[in-house]
């Protein structure tokens, strides 16, 4: 496949990737890190658990502090935010300090919390993304030795594919469409390359390979389905009237149906509630 390197004036190794990223931001695969996450989480809710209990034992001591000879009684405190932000001046700041300690844990608990929580919500990235990411950090434009640390296995390799680290998710994953034009964006094109199709494309300017947009791809089995759409009821109907057997008629019928609810599955990506209404009307 012929290609033409649109980086050669940048460093081999991360600021290379990084600007294959820039163009290709369906390059952008990381990993998430959900153990350190779930473990930094852990942490955060046991020291926010100790801190609470601690609070709330102070805060028992406190109410039961009830010496008429002091000037401000610190049962007060669980009544008024003024008595206990004052309460430097009783000369005991416990309570006030647990509380602000209590405050700048939770700010970054919540925000760690928070941050986990759209992190899961994460895509995992394509295969054919995630392929050709393999190729590229091992193409001759970055060497066989594009990454030498012990990041340099997060994404696999050429010569096994699945060595990959299993938490990879992707910041911009390939639009998800139907089944049949997943398949014809990832395997027919990919088969047709193979054959030698490529010798009569030539190489994009900004990514320096052969290669195909993905709404070209869609518009084309866009154009696919609607047709098959069409010819379906057709079909089905010119069957039927040439056929005179009730019996081949009921099978026919049924055959249909059974080709309506694949079709509207592998093409359509249709729900379970459509494919049922659509296959019984």
């Amino acid at each position: 496949m012929p290609s033409n390197d649109p980086f050669q004036h940048i460093v081999v190794g991360y600021p290379k990737l990084a600007a294959k990223i820039e163009i290709q931001p369906e390059a952008a695969i990381f990993r998430k890190f959900g153990a350190l996450n779930a473990q930094n989480l852990l942490y955060f809710q046991a020291e926010l658990t100790c801190l609470e209990q601690e609070l709330r034992d102070q805060q028992l001591e406190d109410d039961n502090d009830r010496n008429p000879d002091q000037g401000v009684k610190k049962c007060k405190y669980a009544k008024s935010w003024d008595w206990l932000r004052d309460s430097q001046e009783d000369g005991d700041t416990t309570q006030l300090d647990l509380v602000l300690k209590i405050r700048e844990t939770l700010k970054e608990y919540n925000h760690a919390l928070l941050q986990q929580s759209m992190i899961l919500n994460l895509s995992s990235p394509g295969k054919w993304d995630l392929h050709n990411l393999q190729d590229y950090l091992q193409a001759p434009e970055m060497g066989p030795l594009a990454l030498e640390g012990e990041d340099a296995t997060i994404w696999g390799s050429v010569k096994d594919r699945k060595s990959h680290k299993p938490d990879l998710v992707a910041l911009c994953p390939r639009r998800r469409e139907d089944a049949f034009s997943s398949w014809v964006a990832e395997s027919a094109i990919v088969n047709l390359f193979r054959c030698g199709c490529a010798r009569f494309m030539k190489p994009s300017r900004i990514h320096g390979v052969v290669g195909y947009e993905d709404s070209t791809i869609y518009r084309i089995t866009y154009w696919i389905t609607s047709i098959l759409a069409s010819l379906i009821p057709i079909a089905s109907i010119v069957i039927l009237y040439c056929v005179y057997s009730m019996r081949a008629r009921l099978g026919i019928i049924a055959a249909f149906n059974l080709l309506v609810a694949v079709c509207l599955m592998g093409l359509a990506n249709a729900k379970r509630a459509e494919v049922f209404a659509i296959t019984a009307a």
